[in-house]
C-alpha cells in the first residue's frame, strides 16, 4: 500500500509535529474550521451537478484523466477551457431538460390541429416546426454532452498546465499563481469559513483554505460556491478531509464514485462492504428531488460539526508548547 501512496500522502493517524504559524487578523475576520472527525461528506446544494456528472461515466472506460475530480487530483482550475467545459456540460444539462419540457407544446400542437380537422398544408407545418426544435435540442445536447469529453481529451496536455487543487496520492495543495506554483503539504493548512454580502441582506458563505507559514491561500470554488447555508460549507470540509486522508476511503458522493475502483484504499473498502458501484448513477436528478433531497437536508441540519481540531494538538503553539528560546546571560 506505501507503493500507491507516497510518504507525504496525508493520515490522520500519522500527524507529524508542525511549527507554530498562522494568520491572527483571519482568525479575527473569520471562523477557522476543526481538523479531524469528518462524518458528512453530502452537500445537498450539489448534489445534482454531482448527479449529472457521475452519470457521464456510463462504465469504466470513461473514467480516463482529464476531468476535473477524480481519485488522484482534485481541480480548482479556472482557466478558459475548464470554463468552456462548464458550459458544454451546462448545455447539455439545458438540452436534456428542454426535450423532456417540449412535450406538452407538442401534445397541446397535435391536439389543435386534430380538433380544427387537419389537413396536409398544417401537418406539415406542425412537423416542420418541430423538427426543427428537436434538432436544435439534438446539437445542444450531443454537442455538449461529447464536446465536453472531447475538449478534456484534446485539451488535456493544455489543462494540467495548470495544476491548482489537491492531490490525494501525493497529500499535497498546488497553487499556480502567474507562472509559478506554490506547493505545501495538505496538513500545512488551515480551513476557512468565509463569507461575503450576499446582497439581498443576506451573507454567501465559501471555504478558503490558507497556508499556514505564508500569504498563499486557496479559494475552494472547485465545487461549491456561495452557498447560503453554513453547513454546506463544513460539509464541504469533511468531504476534502476525507478525498485526502489515505487511511479512509475516498468520500461516498457522486463525483468520486467513478473512480473508486481505481483507488487501492477506496476499493478494498468496497469489496469489504458489498457496495453497489452504480449506487449514485441510478439516481436521476429527478429522483433525488422527489425521494431523496429532504432527507439529506434534515440530516445536514441535524449534524454538529463543532468538535475539538485534531490538527492542534500537533501545531506548536496550539496544542504543543512552543520550542524554548536560546537563552544567555551577560557576564559583568
Amino acid at each position: 500500500m506505501r507503493d500507491d501512496y507516497q510518504n507525504t500522502a496525508y493520515r490522520s493517524d500519522a500527524i507529524p509535529v508542525l511549527p507554530p504559524g498562522g494568520h491572527p487578523d483571519m482568525d479575527k475576520a473569520f471562523q477557522r474550521l476543526p481538523w479531524g472527525h469528518y462524518q458528512y461528506p453530502v452537500m445537498p446544494n450539489t448534489m445534482e451537478t454531482q448527479l449529472a456528472y457521475a452519470r457521464l461515466f456510463e462504465d469504466e472506460s470513461d473514467a480516463e484523466d482529464g476531468h476535473p475530480w477524480g481519485e488522484l487530483v482534485f481541480s480548482v482550475s479556472k482557466g478558459f477551457l475548464s470554463g468552456l467545459q462548464g458550459f458544454l456540460h451546462v448545455l447539455y444539462m439545458c438540452a436534456a431538460l428542454a426535450f423532456f419540457i417540449s412535450f406538452l407544446p407538442l401534445i397541446v400542437s397535435i391536439l389543435s390541429v386534430i380538433v380544427n380537422r387537419p389537413d396536409f398544408h398544417s401537418v406539415i407545418a406542425l412537423v416542420q416546426v418541430f423538427l426543427y426544435m428537436y434538432l436544435i435540442f439534438a446539437a445542444c445536447y450531443f454537442g455538449g454532452k461529447y464536446g465536453r469529453l472531447l475538449l478534456a481529451h484534446l485539451t488535456n496536455k493544455r489543462q494540467r498546465a495548470n495544476p491548482t487543487g489537491l492531490y490525494r496520492r501525493e497529500g499535497i495543495v498546488r497553487i499556480k499563481e502567474g507562472k509559478e506554483v506554490f506547493e505545501a503539504p495538505f496538513i500545512e493548512f488551515d480551513a476557512y469559513l468565509v463569507h461575503t454580502p450576499s446582497g439581498r441582506g443576506g451573507r454567501y458563505f465559501n471555504l478558503v483554505l490558507q497556508h499556514r507559514y505564508s500569504k498563499h491561500q486557496l479559494w475552494m470554488k472547485g465545487l461549491l460556491t456561495d452557498a447560503m447555508d453554513q453547513k454546506e460549507v463544513y460539509a464541504y470540509w469533511d468531504m476534502l478531509q476525507q478525498y485526502m486522508d489515505v487511511t479512509r476511503p475516498l468520500p461516498d458522493v457522486p463525483i468520486f464514485e467513478p473512480f473508486r475502483p481505481r483507488d487501492p484504499v477506496t476499493a478494498q473498502w468496497d469489496e469489504r462492504t458489498g457496495r453497489d458501484s452504480f449506487k449514485w448513477r441510478k439516481i436521476s436528478p429527478e429522483a433525488w428531488r422527489e425521494n431523496h433531497e429532504k432527507t439529506y437536508r434534515d440530516r445536514l441540519r441535524s449534524t454538529n460539526f463543532h468538535h475539538p481540531c485534531i490538527l492542534d494538538a500537533h501545531i506548536q503553539g496550539r496544542g504543543l508548547p512552543l520550542p524554548e528560546e536560546p537563552r544567555g546571560a551577560m557576564l559583568a
